[in-house]
């Protein structure tokens, strides 16, 4: 008899469990937080700096003196970043209504809100690049103009990474169907975009509007 055979062996019935849980319960929606968590540590530290450069800067922003049109008061516009702003805002709704279906496993309206929430989010990524010119200046002017574009830019990799996840989405969906694995991970993209937009509301309530009132 081998040491093996000598060993009792048990064995759990688990084919009533689900394949699939969600949030909590799936290390990858831990990994996907703990991933924010430190996103948002390295924009915490983009803020710091940012305040850091106001405090050796009087006026801050700095007069644009070097080009013309000379602008003594450069604060940034707020027209462009405004409406993006608010396309962000706007498109947590098919954002939300993606995770619901997702959770529904509905496939139809997860094939529905996953193309209208990257459509939201190619029109936030254009914006953006308007973006950059409502600073008044270029990332090598000076302190400030680096520090803004780095803020604005360091959003704008963010953007990209969940058009592509959402790409990803719509090609596996409309392919392949909506299987479980695949609407969990739609759950966790969705985490992922709520934060993109609450982060995006707090840089643009510093870069913005901070000149402005502080």
């Amino acid at each position: 008899m081998t040491s093996e055979n000598s060993i009792p062996q048990k064995t759990i019935d688990v084919s009533s469990l689900p394949s699939t849980m969600f949030d909590t319960h799936a290390p990858i929606w831990w990994g996907n937080t703990w991933g924010l968590v430190i996103e948002t540590v390295v924009f915490g530290c983009l803020i710091a700096a940012y305040f850091s450069i106001w405090t050796m800067l009087s006026p801050f922003p700095p007069p644009r003196v070097d080009r013309f049109p000379i602008i003594y008061n450069p604060v940034p516009d707020l027209t462009i970043p405004t409406i993006n702003l608010v396309v962000l805002l706007v498109s947590l709704i098919p954002d939300i209504l993606l995770d619901l279906n997702a959770r529904k496993k509905n496939e139809k309206g997860v094939k529905i809100f996953l193309v209208v929430t990257l459509a939201f989010n190619i029109a936030a990524i254009i914006l953006r690049f308007y973006e950059f010119d409502s600073l008044h200046f270029k990332w090598n002017d000076n302190a400030y103009g680096s520090i803004t574009w780095t803020i604005l830019g360091m959003h704008l990799i963010h953007l990209f990474v969940m058009a592509c996840e959402d790409i990803f989405g719509i090609v596996w969906v409309f392919a392949k169907g909506l299987d479980e694995k695949q609407a969990f991970d739609l759950t966790v993209t969705a985490v992922y975009w709520y934060w993109v937009v609450g982060v995006w509301v707090l840089l643009y309530a510093l870069v913005y509007l901070g000149p402005r009132f502080l």
